[in-house]
């Protein structure tokens, strides 16, 4: 398989556009089949684990699907993690977690900012991881995402662990306990987690030659160990349960029950192995040869360790290989076989050097990867600014399409568009509905006498109250000039003759001194009904012999059309 570092196909050096062959392979992969390969190798081969992650974002990439690009981010961020690329994994979160955020996915969000929190611990930078973990913890219970809630406590504690403020890590897990119930699978880590923070305050205690703070603190240890592995046992998180199971024989053999803790050891370095589990395969055998040293068999102790401390380094962990020879040194030093502390002294140093050059080239790495992550996102925000600003005008310009813009009733163009649609029902018989021509009488005089604004703002009130005496299921036009159309549904009985007749009294009575104390405003109305009729024309006809009828009565009226004008 490829690893991280060599060129990968078909995604480009710089992450450019996908050429139009590679679209045309692309479309023949399943990227949510990489996606779920990707995500089973991160805990057994998490470089392969990469290599999909990043192939599922080419595909995805070249289908513009930001939801399946924004999934791929994450499972490569949590892979990078694995092999200890902690710039390269903020880079891949911080892709997904612009997206979640795009989305409001907030436990997404919540998961994502949580890897990037423990992220920025694993290079040092531990103010920030802590302010990372408080946000994710203020947006989880926003949310009642107590499962979120949890997780970034958990990993709060871990911060406080490595700082050493044990009291701290303490009480961000009891503050995880007070949550509402989770998963066993979620107790289970809570408890984990209480185990590390009482095995790492023996571990600093051991260093400092503590033995009464060693033993009292592993009891501790060995006894949440037990409780995380009993509900860890039962659930599908194996990598985790193994860790219980890694941190209980330990535990057990600081105490001095060396048979327990070997056994122990020794199932979980089995289990990991058949699992595929090869950091915890590795974390395994570093404690077996470790205690296996401790309890005097340093030959098979160090036939554990040096391919162990090896292994570590090829899955790109430095961390667990220093730690193994500061604890040796200290070994060898309380027997007074100095040359032997000294050696491993000298190989912690050495180790812990690499470790803190490679950190400081990541944070390097990811000063520059958030200062282009900036520059993303001001553009992305100035292209969503722009993309809003097009959305509006869009919006603007379908309602010019289709509204009348004086009176803000549907235009002829909308009310052409409706009619047929309401006449499709109607042959098939699902509707029955009126058709109603109108227009104002002696227009003409009103603009003549009070001006074109003022015959304006009569079309503009009439149209209002148009719109204020007819039902929710009926449809108001206005066709141009001071003609009106409307599509009264349910016209039977009478009904569509009931609405048109209160219309006409509304507008009789309506008010127009605001235009002038002599204005009276009036309108003739032709009305037909939905039976028997060819097409939309044909209606459209007999609407406007109706009207004409009506003028030719005297104005002020309605006509129903009753087979002739």
């Amino acid at each position: 398989m490829n690893r991280p570092g060599e060129p990968l196909q078909p995604i480009d050096a710089d992450g450019s556009a996908l050429d139009s062959a590679t679209r045309r392979a692309t479309d023949q992969i399943d990227p949510y089949a990489l996606i779920e390969r990707a995500e089973k190798l991160i805990n057994t081969e998490p470089h392969d684990a990469v290599v999909f992650a990043l192939r599922a974002q080419s595909v995805a990439r070249a289908r513009t699907a930001d939801g399946l690009m924004a999934r791929a981010h994450f499972v490569a961020g949590s892979a990078l993690m694995q092999v200890g690329d902690w710039s390269g994994a903020i880079r891949q979160l911080s892709q997904a977690e612009q997206v979640y955020r795009a989305q409001e996915d907030v436990a997404a969000q919540c998961r994502v900012n949580t890897q990037l929190a423990s992220a920025c611990c694993e290079l040092g930078e531990y103010g920030e991881a802590l302010d990372g973990f408080a946000q994710v913890q203020k947006l989880a219970r926003q949310h009642n995402d107590h499962a979120g809630a949890r997780r970034a406590l958990v990993h709060q504690s871990t911060v406080h662990t490595m700082l050493g403020d044990f009291e701290a890590a303490r009480e961000s897990l009891k503050s995880a306990l007070e949550l509402p119930s989770g998963s066993a699978a979620d107790e289970g880590l809570v408890v984990l987690q209480f185990g590390m923070v009482d095995a790492n305050e023996g571990l600093r205690a051991a260093l400092a030659g503590d033995g009464d703070t060693v033993a009292r603190r592993m009891a501790d240890a060995e006894e949440h160990f037990e409780v995380a592995f009993e509900l860890l046992s039962g659930t599908s998180d194996r990598s985790n349960a193994i860790a219980a199971r890694i941190q209980r024989g330990a535990a057990r053999c600081w105490l001095g029950k060396f048979n327990e803790g070997l056994s122990d050891l020794k199932a979980a370095v089995m289990e990991a192995t058949q699992s595929g589990f090869r950091l915890r395969e590795v974390q395994a055998k570093l404690e077996l040869g470790f205690h296996l040293v401790g309890a005097g068999r340093e030959h098979e102790g160090l036939a554990m360790l040096a391919p162990a401390l090896m292994q570590a380094e090829e899955l790109g962990d430095l961390r667990r290989p220093a730690d193994s020879h500061e604890r040796l040194s200290a070994l060898y030093e309380a027997r007074a076989d100095f040359q032997l502390a000294l050696f491993h002294h000298k190989r912690y140093v050495e180790v812990k050097t690499r470790l803190d050059g490679r950190l400081s080239t990541q944070r390097a790495r990811l000063h520059e990867a958030r200062a282009e992550l900036h520059q993303l996102r001001t553009q992305t925000a100035a292209l969503h600014e722009r993309t809003r600003d097009l959305e509006q005008s869009r919006y603007r310009m379908e309602r010019l399409a289709l509204e009348d813009e004086l009176t803000g009733l549907a235009n002829r163009r909308s009310f052409t568009k409706e009619l047929e649609s309401w006449c499709a029902r109607a042959r098939a018989g699902t509707l029955r509905f009126g058709l109603v021509v109108a227009d104002v009488d002696e227009f003409k005089q009103i603009n003549d006498r009070f001006s074109h604004l003022a015959g304006d703002s009569v079309l503009r009130q009439l149209g209002s109250v148009i719109r204020a005496n007819l039902r929710d299921t009926d449809f108001a036009a206005r066709l141009g000039g001071d003609e009106f159309a409307l599509l009264l549904a349910d016209s039977e009985g009478g009904a569509a003759k009931a609405v048109v007749d209160r219309l006409i009294e509304a507008i009789r009575k309506a008010s127009w001194e605001d235009f002038d104390n002599e204005m009276r405003v009036t309108v003739s109305i032709g009305l037909c009904e939905s039976f028997d009729f060819g097409d939309s024309s044909e209606l459209v006809r007999r609407a406007d012999e109706s009207l004409y009828a009506a003028k030719h009565a005297g104005r002020d009226r309605v006509h129903l059309w009753n087979g002739s004008a």
